[in-house]
């Protein structure tokens, strides 16, 4: 997992004093929940189930919305202030390579990275992620994923759970994917699961003083057919989530 270092974040927190041992408030529950919905849906189009209705488009051979295919074989564009790099290698139900990705793809095997400055209803974020995907059963009814994949975030929340309440965040996870099933039609997710691993520094403002808290904190996503999927926060704290706005709500109280 990749850790955050203890640092201060300009002069917000000059002053800033550093905790290495915190218990998770319940409003950080709601916040880390929030990052994650954002980082997922497709509403957005910064979201992990957009990256993959992308690359569904790809191996079909085509292109989506303002992307290219450059002279080393990689597919770029740019969306909503994030830049995005897929490089594919197709395969036909034989398993063979093809010399290019197209209708006969069936299963892949792909890198994707991306950054910039990610835009929401309630969330800005300076963002940096990579990962690979090994992708089979585009031939079929649903295509599924399976791979892993990691965030850097720095992160202005616009808490919905906490009406004019901002906070500032600094998020690291590590992200594995497992049988995300997505319907080859539709490209909507409707199962599997995926699991994080994540790290947050939060920049709490005082009276006083600013300082910076840490904390660690687990993450299960249950996909389902209905364009939403379960959240759980260290075993107990349960969201739902709405995959196509990246909307949050709990489902449990604190």
């Amino acid at each position: 997992m990749n850790h955050l270092a203890c640092l201060t974040l300009g002069s917000l927190v000059a002053t800033a004093a550093c905790s290495s041992s915190h218990t998770v408030a319940p409003e950080e529950y709601d916040d880390t929940a929030q990052a994650i919905g954002s980082t997922t849906a497709s509403g957005a189009g910064g979201g992990d189930i957009a990256a993959m209705s992308d690359v569904l488009i790809i191996a079909r051979g085509d292109l989506p919305f303002g992307f290219t295919l450059a002279a080393d074989g990689h597919v770029r564009g740019a969306r909503l202030g994030l830049d995005y790099n897929y490089a594919l290698t197709c395969k036909d139900t034989a398993g063979t390579t093809l010399p290019s990705c197209g209708e006969t793809t069936d299963r892949l095997d792909v890198s994707l990275t991306l950054s910039g400055t990610l835009i929401t209803t309630g969330l800005d974020a300076s963002l940096s992620r990579e990962g690979s995907w090994t992708v089979t059963g585009m031939q079929s009814a649903t295509t599924t994923f399976n791979g892993n994949g990691s965030f850097d975030f720095d992160a202005t929340i616009r808490s919905v759970f906490r009406p004019g309440v901002v906070a500032t965040y600094s998020f690291a996870y590590d992200a594995s994917y497992d049988a995300v099933l997505i319907d080859s039609e539709s490209h909507q997710a409707i199962g599997g699961s995926a699991s994080f691993d994540a790290s947050a520094r939060h920049t709490v403002t005082g009276t006083n003083h600013d300082r910076d808290v840490r904390f660690d904190i687990s993450a299960e996503i249950e996909f389902h057919a209905n364009h939403t999927a379960s959240l759980v926060l260290d075993g107990d704290q349960r969201y739902s989530l709405d995959l196509e706005t990246g909307a949050v709500i709990r489902a449990s109280a604190h």
